[in-house]
């Protein structure tokens, strides 16, 4: 996947450009936001995306001088910039820089993956520097190891889906930070963190059998940068990730695993003929008899037991009533092998006998 970021100082327009674009269809994926120029800097500087979509008013940098500043420091991201004027100034700056398009508001979709499309393009025409990392020295030498650690750590607690030890390492996170960068860490430090723990979060995702798309559906899942961002803020923002992710997965794990009683239902109408017991089929389906016990009960609202009896008896009946099999041999047809059993269980579940009941027969069509 190609790596974008979006950087706009308006949230409806960062949102609409996230709606129209057609990012899974062309490989493409949205990794960062920044509400404003020089913090879309920050970002520019430190993710290198593949492809950069900027507004071009925006407060403390506009898009054409960050455009300038990528290039300056070599860093070849298409760029595609968006603007609600039409001045020939801007585009004539605009192509000067290289960008692959100047857009103007308000953006249609097909422009806009036209677009997208030309910066594939131009990416795919080039050997270009696609790894999707941290390019400062990030993190300082004098705390990475611990750094380290907590992130292994948080591997691990996610894997087990330990929430509250979650929030107990990324409060050990902030201390960590709070001692060796002070309250307010430097920008670069900032983003370094926030993607190193969303490294840790997609891998268990992505490790779990899962999509980030269909876990974090409905809800937007990356970071605005921005001028007023902190360290508090964006823990906060990623521990709520880290929670939906867990509890996401929690959720759809217990469904996969859970035992499916309709199955057993199905085995035992095939099988109760057989002679089938608790532990035979908990075996068949590699589970602990207790667990299908109790599961049995609790889905089906009837005992295994009970339930492979009413089997036996309703085919019985069946049997004396539509089949008029002979009465002794109805009780190995279903599954008994003592004739005087049958009989008990029977007369217990009916009230009557297998003889009353072909006797009742007989007197109804009198």
């Amino acid at each position: 996947m190609y790596k974008v970021v979006i950087i706009d100082d308006e949230p409806w327009t960062r949102n609409v450009i996230k709606s129209l674009g057609n990012w899974e269809k062309l490989g493409l994926e949205v990794v960062g936001e920044a509400s404003d120029g020089e913090m879309g800097w920050s970002l520019v500087k430190n993710l290198r995306p593949d492809i950069v979509i900027t507004d071009v008013r925006m407060p403390r940098l506009g898009g054409l001088d960050l455009v300038q500043l990528m290039r300056e420091e070599a860093i070849p991201a298409p760029a595609i910039v968006i603007s609600g004027y039409e001045d020939y100034e801007y585009v004539h700056r605009a192509l000067k820089l290289g960008v692959v398009d100047y857009l103007l508001k308000p953006i249609k979709p097909e422009e806009l993956n036209q677009q997208l499309e030309n910066g594939i393009r131009q990416l795919e025409s080039r050997a270009g520097d696609r790894d999707f990392q941290v390019k400062v020295a990030f993190p300082p030498d004098s705390w990475s190891k611990d750094f380290y650690k907590i992130l292994e750590d948080m591997e691990i607690q996610l894997r087990l889906g330990k929430e509250e030890e979650l929030s107990q390492l990324l409060a050990g996170l902030e201390e960590l930070l709070d001692q060796n960068e002070g309250a307010q860490p430097a920008q670069f430090i900032q983003i370094g963190v926030y993607y190193s723990l969303i490294d840790v979060l997609q891998r268990y995702i992505m490790q779990s059998g899962y999509q980030k798309k269909e876990v974090f559906e409905g809800m937007d899942e990356v970071y605005v940068f921005g001028r007023d961002s902190d360290l508090c803020q964006i823990l906060s923002f990623v521990k709520t990730l880290y929670e939906k992710a867990v509890g996401y997965i929690k959720e759809h794990e217990t469904k996969k695993n859970r035992m499916d009683t309709d199955s057993v239902c199905r085995y035992l109408e095939e099988h109760y003929k057989e002679g089938v017991t608790l532990e035979e089929v908990a075996d068949y389906f590699h589970i602990s008899k207790e667990y299908l016990s109790k599961l049995f009960k609790m889905e089906q609202k009837i005992g295994f037991s009970d339930y492979i009896l009413k089997l036996r008896m309703e085919k019985a009946k069946e049997l004396i009533q539509v089949y008029r099999a002979p009465l002794k041999e109805v009780g190995a047809m279903v599954g008994y092998m003592d004739q005087a059993h049958f009989y008990k269980n029977f007369k217990k579940y009916y009230g009557i006998t297998p003889g009353d009941m072909r006797e009742s027969l007989k007197c109804d069509n009198k």
